[in-house]
């Protein structure tokens, strides 16, 4: 039969763009949603094989030691979220016999890198440009706090982005650590006046001795914390900073990590290239990178399971291609977060939806169908004038 296919994240559209990506090759995924959801607009697609939801890390675990038992030929797993990521790494023991897995070459060490202080110490240390960046423990604001400041979560895993904001003042920092969703130690960072955010989206293979950075997006201000939005991927900073691309396939080796992944920057208007964490995951615009040309989820599938993956690299491209979550997308222009023109006259640039896939539409109509009443809603109190 062959080797398979295992996609592991959230009920989210990141694994989808990865299924699509599986499916253009012929490719029929299996796939693991983790979440409390009861049902799921990913397993929609008919690009899976098998799948399931799984309500735990245990249920994990168990599902994937129940139903993926040829050691021979061996699955390749993808992780789809920073919890995904995680949970693989640290069973590496049990689940490297059946799968080959993304991760940093020693168990659980992942864990340690998902750590956006080391992160940012290890970043320094190779050369990259950091914010200035303080870890806020026990609600104590160091003295030589500077403000406006961004507060950030030190792990991904488990807490998303549940813990940015921005603070223009001391004030408004104490309101936020005294909220009782802020957890024990956050990370604070000088706050840069950004020209535009873009991300390196690649593949590392071999513990970062080969690194595959094709191209890069490029992400406008006014996005808020959310990089998930209206955006053009092509070479345009690679051409331009082979500086911060060297130094960033040095930080992926710097790791050990083997998997697809993304590092994301801002270009202040200093005109300076600012490091802000690496992705060690597929990234939820990875679809754009596939649409351009470039389909990093087959590659790292062929070499794992001894596929000619450089003849798949040598014919690839990266042609200029535009990008939007037509969904949230919609939602921000029904918010007033941009104007009905530029959410028209972005939307006619697109070519590459984050849900929506020719073919395989069945997903996208199902997120529709969960979010109508959202979408409702948030139109009437546009409409209204309600805010």
């Amino acid at each position: 039969m062959g080797n398979r296919v295992l996609i592991v994240g959230g009920n989210h559209q990141n694994p989808l763009g990865v299924i699509e990506a599986f499916g253009q090759k012929g490719i029929l995924s299996d796939v693991i949603i983790m979440g409390k959801c009861k049902k799921s607009f990913v397993l929609k697609s008919k690009y899976i094989a098998r799948g399931w939801i799984c309500h735990s890390d245990e249920e994990v675990i168990f599902t994937i030691i129940s139903n993926f038992t040829d050691t021979k030929n061996k699955a390749v797993a993808i992780a789809c979220s920073d919890d995904a990521a995680c949970l693989l790494n640290e069973h590496n023991d049990i689940l490297g016999w059946l799968l080959y897995l993304p991760g940093t070459r020693l168990q659980g060490s992942l864990r340690s890198w998902q750590d956006k202080e080391y992160m940012t110490e290890v970043a320094a240390k190779i050369g990259m440009t950091i914010p200035k960046t303080w870890v806020v423990k026990n609600k104590e604001i160091p003295s030589d706090m500077e403000y406006p400041c961004i507060t950030k979560s030190l792990t991904s895993v488990k807490l998303g982005k549940s813990e940015f904001s921005l603070c223009q003042n001391e004030e408004e920092l104490k309101d936020f650590l005294d909220n009782k969703a802020c957890s024990g130690a956050v990370q604070v960072q000088q706050f840069i006046d950004k020209e535009f955010e873009f991300q390196f989206i690649g593949c590392s293979l071999n513990g970062g001795e080969e690194v595959i950075i094709p191209g890069d997006t490029y992400i406008e201000p006014g996005n808020g914390f959310n990089n998930l939005t209206f955006l053009r991927y092509g070479k345009q900073k690679v051409l331009d900073s082979l500086d911060t691309l060297n130094l960033s396939a040095e930080f992926v080796r710097q790791t050990g990590y083997s998997g697809l992944f993304s590092i994301e920057f801002l270009q202040g208007k200093d005109g300076k290239d600012y490091f802000l964490e690496m992705n060690f995951r597929n990234d939820g615009n990875g679809a754009v990178v596939a649409a351009a040309g470039t389909n990093l989820p087959y590659i790292w599938y062929l070499y794992n399971t001894g596929g000619d993956y450089k003849a798949e690299i040598e014919k690839s491209t990266v042609k200029e291609t535009y990008s939007a979550p037509e969904d949230s997308y919609f939602m921000s222009m029904l918010e007033g977060h941009l104007t009905f023109k530029q959410w028209r006259d972005n939307m006619k640039k697109v070519s590459c939806y984050i849900t929506y896939f020719p073919g395989d539409t069945k997903p996208f109509w199902s997120l529709i169908w969960l979010q109508k009443w959202p979408i409702f809603a948030t139109l009437v109190k546009r409409i209204l004038g309600i805010k």
